[in-house]
């Protein structure tokens, strides 16, 4: 929220002068004293956004009176700039968490698949179908265990079981599951 607040106080100041910047900062105080006033009264997020405003003009203010600025401009504002360049830096760093975080499941997800081997890719594949898309190691640890301790005709029951668990909610509704179209070979 703060961000949103200091962008549009930039907004605003973009073009004026020194002057009006002098008066807009002289109502950031008078809001900001305002504001002060009902915070125990449950308005707090209303004073931190009073005082991040104020906090803005005065740095736009200190800002074009340090250069002599005739207007506010904030494409000249290299504390401005420097801050958005913080801003874009600490969002693609967070970019680049996520994907690697998705990389990561990804990656152990078909580690586990291997570990389990091709007699559990029915589970897998059921357990996918009927919505359960993100495992845990305890779920993987699961399917392993039904595919070593379960014979194939039992294993066969219990992906019959998730399939209906997918189409009763469907049911329900009136509406049939939709099924993955499959290319079968004319050999």
């Amino acid at each position: 929220m703060p961000d949103d607040v200091c962008s549009r106080v930039r907004r605003r100041a973009a073009g004026t002068t020194p002057e009006t910047i002098e008066q807009a900062l002289q109502q950031a105080r008078f809001e900001e004293r305002c504001a002060d006033r009902y915070a125990d009264a449950g308005h707090e997020s209303s004073f931190a956004a009073a005082a991040d405003a104020l906090m803005e003009w005065q740095r736009i203010h200190d800002h074009t009176t340090a250069t002599g600025a005739e207007r506010y401009d904030p494409d000249h504002d290299p504390d401005l700039q420097q801050a958005l360049r913080r801003e874009r830096h600490h969002q693609d760093v967070a970019a680049c968490a996520r994907e690697a975080a998705h990389r990561a499941r990804e990656t152990t997800d078909a580690a586990h698949r291997s570990l389990a081997g091709p007699v559990a890719q029915p589970l897998y594949t059921a357990l996918e179908r009927a919505g359960l898309h993100t495992l845990t190691d305890a779920d993987h640890q699961a399917v392993r265990d039904l595919t070593r301790h379960l014979d194939p005709a039992t294993l066969r029951q219990v992906t019959g079981w998730l399939e209906r668990t997918r189409t009763a909610p469907l049911a329900l509704r009136g509406t049939e599951p939709a099924r993955p179209a499959v290319r079968r070979s004319r050999v």
